[in-house]
C-alpha cells in the first residue's frame, strides 16, 4: 500500500475501509531483513516437502484467452475477490481508484519504474472504470506464485487512531479471530462475541511473521494449481524458511535472483523521489 505522507495519494492495495487484515509491528526493523533472511536460506539444505491440501473451491478460477491464443487460469490469491479483471494483450484490470492511479502515473516517471507492472491508463469495461496494468504472469505457461506482503506494519498511523476514536464492534473480525486460533480473545471479547478493528489488526500481524521479519507469506500456488493460504501463523524464521525451500525446491539459482532483486529495489528505493515523498505500506 503506498500513501502520500499528506494523505494526498494512497497505494496498489485496498484502502483501509476494505482491509481484511492490518496491524502493528516493529519499527525498528529495517530493508536489510529480507537479504538477511535470504543469505541463510540459501545456505540451508532442502527438507522434505510437506503435503499441500487442494482448496480449489476457494480459489477464484477465470480461464481466459491472452492476445497470443494462450489459456492459463485466473488466479487471486490475495485481496478482495472482484477487483481484477482479466484483458487482453497481456493486461489485467483493477477498479479504478483515483489516488492509485496517481500513484501508478507518478511510478511511470520514476525510478522505481522498472519493479513495477507497467500502467496503461484507464478503461472503461461493463459500464465500471477500471485501471489498466501489465500482466506479469501473461508470459509464463504454468507459473508457480509466492504473494508476500511487505512491510513491519501493513496499516497507516492516521487509519489506526481514526479507528481507535470511532472503535465499533466487528463479529465478523471475532469470528474470523476465533478460526485461527480459539483462544485469542480475552473474555469480554467473548461475551460480546465482537473485537474492535485495531484489536483485530494488531493481533493478526503479532502471529505472523510480519512483526519478526518484516514481510509475510498471503499464499502460494504452485504449477500444478494446487493453493495454500494456510499461512496466517507462519511466524518464525525457521517457518518461513521451511515454505521458501517448499516453494523453490531449494534451487539456489532461483534463491540467489530474489536476493539479487532485493538488493536492486533497495539500491533504486534510496534514490527514488517517489519513495522520499510517499508512506509505503
Amino acid at each position: 500500500k503506498l500513501s502520500s505522507s499528506s494523505a494526498s495519494s494512497t497505494g496498489f492495495s485496498s484502502s483501509w475501509e476494505e482491509s481484511e487484515e492490518d496491524i502493528s509491528s516493529d519499527p525498528e526493523r529495517t530493508l536489510d531483513q529480507a537479504p538477511a533472511f535470504l543469505q541463510t536460506l540459501d545456505q540451508q539444505k532442502p527438507r522434505v516437502s510437506k503435503s499441500w491440501r487442494k482448496i480449489k473451491n476457494m480459489v477464484h478460477w477465470s480461464p481466459f484467452v491472452m492476445s497470443f491464443k494462450k489459456k492459463y487460469p485466473w488466479i487471486q490469491l490475495a485481496g478482495h475477490a472482484g477487483s481484477f479483471k482479466a484483458a487482453a494483450n497481456g493486461r489485467i484490470l483493477k477498479k479504478h481508484c483515483e489516488s492509485e492511479q496517481r500513484c501508478l502515473d507518478r511510478l511511470m516517471n520514476d525510478v522505481l519504474k522498472p519493479y513495477v507492472p507497467a500502467y496503461h491508463g484507464d478503461v472503461v469495461k461493463d459500464g465500471e472504470r477500471y485501471n489498466q496494468m501489465e500482466d506479469l504472469l501473461a508470459e509464463f505457461d504454468s507459473p508457480c506464485v509466492m504473494d508476500c506482503k511487505m512491510g513491519v506494519r501493513t496499516y497507516l498511523e492516521e487509519e489506526l487512531i481514526k479507528a481507535r476514536k470511532k472503535p465499533s464492534l466487528r463479529k465478523d473480525m471475532y469470528q474470523k479471530m476465533i478460526e485461527v486460533d480459539p483462544d485469542a480473545p480475552t473474555e469480554e471479547e467473548n461475551v460480546l462475541r465482537a473485537v474492535t478493528k485495531p484489536r483485530y489488526m494488531q493481533w493478526r500481524e503479532t502471529i505472523s511473521s510480519t512483526a519478526t521479519l518484516g514481510f509475510r507469506i498471503e499464499g502460494i500456488k504452485k504449477e500444478d494449481g494446487t493453493v495454500n493460504r494456510d499461512f496466517k501463523k507462519t511466524r518464525t524464521k525457521d517457518q518461513v524458511m521451511e515454505a521458501f525451500r517448499e516453494f523453490t525446491r531449494g534451487n539456489r539459482n532461483v534463491l540467489n535472483s530474489y536476493l539479487n532483486r532485493l538488493k536492486g529495489i533497495r539500491a533504486t528505493l534510496e534514490t527514488s523521489p517517489f519513495f522520499k515523498c510517499h508512506e509505503v505500506m
